[in-house]
């Protein structure tokens, strides 16, 4: 038997299922476009939307929706915008792509490199590629960085990302459904539990319109018939793009269209082989395209100095649990004590646990699976969202946080390079994806129904969405000493390298964003950032030396000044790092501080403005 036509493989919607009244009628009632029957989609418009062409004398509604979903954005994260440039979420990673957002236009407004530098870490410095520089998204936001400050850039980044995500979701999903169900897919995505959970600290997760422009340019090759050289053109572009925020999230995208083409050419066989060169010639466009706009910085990060080698992230612990879909997290709105309880058990942090659906919605899509089991979209979906849930498990099976000896597809894909890196619970926003799409065209064949059956669906799919709705998202405060953003810090000659306490770590990275409100005036050492460990893997800091190991441990108050400064090699690493100066800025056990960088220095600071204690070794104040 011959393959059904693809036609809109992935279109005809509502007219397969709208009610023969509706279709025949002569009355001004939108009438469903007819399904296309040529085979994978030569060059016929999307069938199944249901809807009237736009007129063009009438506005897009498109922009209207951006400013609701940016109203929606910054409800949710309204603690925010108290003080836009004083607070923050997951104050570490915030203060990390702070620092980033203001380093690369600085860099390129300085004629510096902006991947490799010794800005941090100091004096060996670091290899910027290998952690999130977000270096797209750092240049189009250098406006605002330049006007308020790094941190007022950062939220409203984190501010537009969800809006940016729903607005292209939305995009996608108006080539097959209406601008109502199209806009709840759009919300769907943008504002899923993966988003939200992106926003405490993961701007180059949340920012994601990439997979519904994969999607369309897919769609636009094999359905429309749009020529190759144009869409790989396209395709280039926007994987270069997203190159320059995620490299995770674009092989991720990379992985599940894979997936999704293998099973729209294991439905459409003949088809399938007809437009394979087509879709070669598509991806010659777009590697040459990629190539060329990266050249640069991938030859800095797979060639530069600095580089990691091997899983950035352990494996087997930021996973799907088997009962994250339906076991609500901290981050839901709607979440009692007992689920907390297991949710909380889970391996990885609340942020990573990001693939919940919630139960009614769940059940919903499973009954429209089977309802919609014939809409040719439908068909694909199923099977692609149950092999990205199984792949989103990991490399074990995890029940309730236990880890079990079940082996899962995944831990033969988390030896493939770039893949070896991605978390597998962050495929949840795929999930969302698949969700949203489903949800939408369940919506769209149910406008050609009575009102009170829409009406109805409307109701039902609304308490389906309730669980999803986000808790109330708590920001921390992110303060700057006077010190830095003021002209008593160009008491500091510009490219000195300096000691900062407390020391820049993981969890205390404060004195990053103090150096990138100072515009980048000194060298720090220590970071907060992905260098090469000593066996060539990942660490997130400096390396150890009696120096950090005694800074840090007076600061956690393990141990006093004068036991510190009784370590062996002290003096020989202090000396080893010849800072031109030394600062200690507010924190944990300032006195103490204080006190063991005078035994270091040998005298009392030059000067102490503010909560800021200055020593000067290599200049006069």
């Amino acid at each position: 038997m011959a393959d059904q036509p693809l036609a809109d493989s992935a279109t005809a919607i509502a007219p397969a299922s709208a009610p023969t009244s509706a279709r025949t009628s002569t009355s001004t009632a939108p009438m469903p476009r007819p399904v296309s029957p040529s085979p994978l989609g030569a060059g016929s418009r999307p069938a199944g939307s249901g809807h009237r062409r736009r007129d063009p004398r009438r506005l897009p509604r498109w922009p209207f929706l951006f400013v609701g979903y940016c109203a929606l954005a910054t409800l949710m994260l309204r603690s925010l915008w108290v003080d836009p440039g004083g607070r923050g979420y997951g104050v570490s990673d915030a203060t990390l792509f702070s620092w980033y957002i203001g380093w690369v236009p600085h860099a390129i407004g300085h004629g510096m490199n902006p991947f490799v530098s010794d800005m941090i870490n100091a004096p060996d410095g670091v290899n910027i590629l290998w952690s999130t520089p977000v270096v797209l998204l750092a240049v189009l936001v250098a406006p605002v960085t330049l006007l308020v400050g790094p941190v007022a850039a950062l939220n409203t980044l984190l501010t537009l990302a969800p809006a940016v995500s729903a607005i292209a979701m939305y995009g996608v999903a108006r080539r097959w459904v209406g601008t109502g169900p199209a806009a709840v897919a759009g919300l769907i995505y943008g504002f899923s539990p993966y988003i939200v959970g992106a926003s405490l600290g993961h701007l180059h997760l949340t920012f994601a319109p990439f997979p519904p422009i994969l999607l369309a340019l897919l769609h636009d090759l094999l359905v429309r018939g749009r020529g190759a050289r144009r869409t790989g053109l396209l395709l280039g572009l926007a994987v270069a793009a997203q190159a320059l925020i995620s490299e995770e999230l674009l092989a991720t995208s990379a992985l599940v269209g894979a997936l999704g083409l293998l099973i729209l050419a294991a439905h459409h066989r003949s088809a399938a082989l007809a437009k394979a060169g087509q879709l070669a010639r598509m991806l010659g466009w777009c590697a040459l395209v990629s190539a060329a706009l990266l050249a640069w910085p991938l030859a800095a990060q797979f060639f530069g100095p600095y580089r990691v080698h091997g899983a950035i992230q352990p494996h087997d612990v930021a996973v799907a649990d088997l009962f994250t879909i339906v076991v609500p997290t901290p981050l839901q709105w709607l979440a009692p004590d007992q689920a907390l309880h297991h949710s909380l058990g889970f391996t990885g942090n609340a942020v990573e646990v990001s693939g919940y659906l919630g139960a009614p919605l769940v059940v919903l899509l499973v009954v429209l699976a089977v309802r919609l089991r014939r809409e040719p979209l439908v068909r694909v979906l199923i099977p692609l969202f149950l092999l990205v849930a199984l792949l989103s498990l990991g490399g074990h099976l995890h029940v309730d946080g236990r880890i079990t000896r079940v082996p899962l597809p995944w831990a033969a894909l988390q030896r493939l390079p770039l893949l070896g890196s991605a978390l597998p619970a962050r495929l949840s926003l795929y999930l969302t994806m698949f969700a949203g799409l489903a949800l939408a065209i369940w919506l769209e064949q149910l406008r050609f129904r009575p009102w009170r059956r829409r009406a109805g669906a409307a109701v039902l799919a609304a308490a389906a969405l309730v669980p999803l709705v986000p808790a109330s998202l708590h920001a921390r405060e992110m303060r700057t000493p006077e010190f830095f953003t003021t002209a008593a810090v160009d008491v500091i000659p510009r490219g000195s390298t300096v000691l900062v306490a407390p020391y820049p770590r993981p969890d205390t990275p404060a004195a990053m964003l103090w150096q990138a409100e100072a515009d980048y005036r000194f060298r720090l050492a220590g970071c907060y950032c992905t260098v090469p460990a000593p066996n060539g893997g990942a660490q997130f800091h400096g390396d150890p030396s009696p120096l950090t190991t005694a800074v840090l441990r007076v600061e956690a108050g393990t141990l006093t000044p004068a036991e510190a400064l009784a370590l062996p090699g002290l003096r020989e690493a202090y000396g080893a790092l010849r800072p031109d100066a030394v600062l200690v800025g507010p924190g944990r056990n300032r006195a103490a501080l204080v006190e063991l960088v005078n035994g270091l220095t040998g005298h009392r600071p030059v000067d102490e403005p503010g909560d800021v204690a200055l020593w000067a070794e290599t200049f006069r104040p």
